[in-house]
């Protein structure tokens, strides 16, 4: 099979177009002819070291985790899945940019009529990210919602899907967002939007509930705006909301680092949302398999509006 491969750690310099043995899958595994892949941060981070202490990575590494696909074969115990189901998930560890993953079962779902391979790609991380920071961390209702949401990175992977979501539950939303892309965090139904970029983008606001941050590790400018009981959701966690978090013993404003839960419930959720046409995945770019180093300094540049997503095979 045709993948991309990294053979040690290193960017997008270091990516390599090969051919490596097509895998065989073992108990409760599934092999997916993959035909899309989501590009992530966390993505180019591993395969550039930055959590080599924590998540050491073995090589030739194949980078992606975030997969769509239809299935190619079963592996023993396998009854709820068959070759040529259309599936998407996000597998438990690098390898979607191939031709062939190998994934466990209870990681995948049924990818809902209509939807696309490329979008079925792109949800599961951003999705289930925004889902369990509104509703886990946050603590808001997914129904009859009352919160007033800001999403700052509106426009983002995670952000657009998060602006979505609060909609969804009833809550008032206000997107922050550049000012190309405030007419689609409009249209993705933010009651208000701020532009960043203007010289004091919060002024006048009243407190939000909820503060859920796409873009950075910044709990000292964010917290402020919070109503006194309010919560502050950083998906891109660093030493800055770990230490705000341990105050969250005492009451008051709480802070909360993000780390994604893989739940196929969760994802389930985020399909039937979409069948209802109450969650629109935004696509930023596809590129082609080849293209991986191209999607990756795109990722990096932090700019992308939506999803970035590679396509490995045609549907």
């Amino acid at each position: 099979m045709r993948a991309i491969t990294l053979s040690r750690y290193g960017g997008p310099e270091a990516l390599v177009l090969t051919d490596l043995p097509r895998p065989a899958p073992g108990k409760g595994e599934v092999l997916l002819r993959v035909h899309a892949a989501a590009i992530n941060p966390v993505d180019w981070k591993l395969a550039g070291g930055a959590f080599r202490f924590v998540l050491p990575q073995r090589f030739p590494l194949v980078p992606g985790m975030d997969v769509a696909g239809t299935v190619e074969a079963v592996g023993k115990g396998v009854t709820t899945l068959r070759p040529g189901d259309r599936v998407h998930g996000r597998l438990d560890g690098p390898g979607a940019c191939a031709e062939y993953a190998l994934a466990r079962v209870e990681v995948l779902v049924p990818i809902p009529e209509g939807m696309t391979m490329a979008e079925a790609a792109a949800l599961p991380l951003a999705g289930m990210t925004a889902l369990q920071a509104l509703r886990d961390a946050c603590r808001l209702p997914l129904a009859n919602a009352s919160q007033r949401v800001l999403v700052v990175g509106a426009s983002g992977g995670v952000g657009h899907l998060g602006v979505q979501l609060a909609k969804a539950a009833g809550a008032t939303v206000v997107g922050v967002c550049s000012t190309p892309n405030v007419p689609l965090v409009q249209r993705l139904g933010a009651d208000a939007v701020l532009d960043y970029t203007q010289p004091v983008p919060y002024a006048g606001q009243l407190p939000f509930d909820v503060v859920l941050d796409c873009v950075s590790d910044n709990p000292g400018t964010f917290m402020p705006l919070l109503t006194p009981r309010g919560h502050y959701a950083a998906v891109l966690p660093g030493p800055r909301v770990i230490a705000r978090s341990v105050l969250n013993v005492l009451r008051g404003r709480q802070a909360h680092a993000i780390l994604l839960r893989r739940s196929a419930l969760d994802l389930r959720l985020l399909d039937g949302l979409w069948g209802q046409g109450r969650l629109h995945v935004a696509l930023d770019a596809v590129f082609p398999l080849a293209e991986l180093a191209e999607a990756w300094r795109r990722s990096m540049t932090g700019r992308a509006v939506g999803k970035i997503v590679v396509e490995v095979a045609p549907a």
